[in-house]
């Protein structure tokens, strides 16, 4: 494992209204410290330095995780449950200007990746230890795993969202295969995925269309999330907080993460899908978010003018505060949260996995 030694510093990155509702769960203490240090990366870069263990204590933050197979870009990331990490990773394909034509259609000189582009990986050490999606996927993107460990992937080459069980094999496929389009039965470039326990689920579309599905449990359109007024500019990542009702959104190009009403809830509290609750404003481009316990953790990357940093930040959804964890690592693409409060950061070129620890 390559260790990842940072400076200390201290930046506050984002205002955020705080959440509370009278039924929200209590929030334990300690999975992430509200006070915690914000870390940065010298340079930008990742060192690889060795482990001191002169004194048997351990004072890194974080670390590479070293895979014993090697993997493509990895772009996207999830824990199951029983602590496997989950990469969705695209094998030896790279997406590059010559991947789609003007009207958003895979190069026809690409086909199915023959290669697998789903690995699982044991978090402690990285080691590979099972394979799936040969012959699959075209341009994998999004992970999601739901709370029966089922594992919903979008593949931006074929323009659909795929539901797999969790033994990696497809039950059921959303949109049209290799066919672009903006209407109900069909999506863009489809980026990430939110589900719910009843079954409902969010679809970010994505790269060409600026909106957020809502589908029942079969695949019925519900709902359509987006402003016309104030449009997401490619929403890139999605995570939802059932229990607050919430839905997040990285809408990237924006640089921002806008939270809305997930329609959830029944009765005479309910509200409908779409509804502005909050918003993190000009916090870069927001590439991955992720919720643990009512804290939303995201990757961001430079912006053009390289204004804003890449970073790694954390909002606590309750307060409205909002801070940099890690500074510097740069082309971050999916993340995902251990119970334990470990998060992993994938890396687009350079193709790899980072680990820290967020307690």
């Amino acid at each position: 494992m390559a260790v990842i030694k940072m400076i200390v510093s201290s930046v506050l990155i984002a205002s955020f209204i705080g959440i509370s509702t009278a039924e929200q769960s209590e929030v334990p203490i300690g999975l992430f410290d509200s006070q915690a240090d914000v870390f940065a990366l010298p340079n930008g870069e990742i060192p690889e330095v060795p482990i001191d263990e002169g004194n048997g204590e351990e004072d890194e933050n974080a670390f590479i995780l070293s895979t014993s197979k090697p993997l493509g870009q990895v772009a996207g990331l999830g824990i199951d449950s029983t602590g496997n990490l989950i990469a969705f990773h695209r094998a030896d394909r790279e997406w590059n200007e010559d991947t789609f034509t003007k009207d958003f259609k895979l190069n026809k000189a690409l086909g199915v990746i023959p290669n697998a582009t789903i690995a699982v990986i044991d978090p402690n050490n990285g080691k590979v230890s099972a394979e799936f999606g040969e012959n699959l996927f075209y341009l994998p993107h999004g992970l999601t795993i739901d709370h029966e460990d089922n594992v919903w992937v979008t593949d931006v080459g074929s323009h659909q969202v795929h539901k797999l069980d969790k033994n990696f094999k497809p039950v059921m496929s959303f949109g049209e295969k290799m066919m672009p389009g903006s209407d109900e039965k069909h999506f863009c470039k489809p980026t990430d995925v939110a589900v719910a326990k009843n079954g409902h689920f969010f679809v970010a579309d994505g790269y060409c269309n600026s909106r957020v599905l809502k589908f029942d449990s079969k695949g019925n359109l519900i709902d359509i999330i987006g402003s016309e007024m104030d449009p997401f500019i490619i929403p890139h990542s999605l995570s939802l907080i059932e229990d607050l009702n919430l839905l997040c959104v990285a809408d990237r190009e924006n640089e921002r993460v806008q939270c809305f009403s997930a329609g959830l809830k029944e009765g005479h509290r309910s509200i409908p899908a779409g509804i502005p609750i909050t918003s993190a404003d000009n916090i870069g481009r927001v590439f991955a978010i992720r919720e643990r316990k009512h804290f939303l953790v995201g990757v961001t990357g430079s912006d053009a003018e390289e204004a804003v940093e890449s970073q790694v930040f954390v909002i606590d959804i309750e307060s409205g505060k909002a801070q940099t964890f890690l500074k510097g690592i740069e082309n971050g693409h999916a993340i995902a949260i251990s119970p334990e409060g470990t998060l992993f950061v994938a890396q687009i070129n350079p193709n790899q996995i980072v680990s820290m620890n967020l307690n």
